[in-house]
């Protein structure tokens, strides 16, 4: 299965769901998921958030170096689920590639308890609740993923509600 995270400028959220979800994954012993992040605003070559980072190398993770990338008409392909941050997201990718369309979901629909227009805010220099928030969403939403996977992958779509 291929899962691929979108937000705007694969530096922050993307890049946190990317390494957290493969994390979840290695933990799991699952091998057959394979995972990606791309940003719909990316400057190719960026760096990775240095507060993602951060956050990430605090939770005891490896954080390799991370170079942000655009999304493309083969990443659209590519994909078995595209989870994008926000409402904005999800329509930009079904205009570009209508052929996506089934495969985009707002990954904020896999929070437990969270509603249909749950999005994930974007911290990039913001205060640190923003952060604190924006890492938390995205943590909860990729162990309910996580689990789907685990467990349910195949049946249904992986979080509560379809796109």
């Amino acid at each position: 299965m291929n899962i691929l995270f979108v937000c705007s400028a694969n530096v922050s959220r993307s890049f946190l769901a990317e390494r957290l979800l493969r994390e979840e994954m290695d933990s799991l012993g699952i091998e057959d998921v394979f995972i990606s992040s791309a940003g719909l605003r990316a400057f190719p070559g960026s760096s990775a958030d240095p507060r993602m980072v951060e956050h990430l190398a605090g939770m005891g993770f490896s954080v390799p170096a991370h170079e942000a990338r655009a999304m493309g008409k083969e990443d659209a392909e590519w994909a078995d689920f595209i989870l994008v941050m926000e409402k904005g997201h999800a329509q930009t990718v079904r205009n570009l590639w209508p052929g996506a369309e089934a495969k985009v979901q707002l990954l904020g629909r896999c929070i437990p308890g969270s509603g249909e227009g749950d999005e994930i805010i974007d911290p990039f220099a913001r205060s640190p609740y923003h952060y604190r928030l924006a890492q938390s969403q995205i943590t909860l939403a990729v162990k309910t993923l996580a689990r789907w996977l685990a467990s349910e992958r195949g049946k249904g779509s992986p979080c509560s509600g379809s796109r």
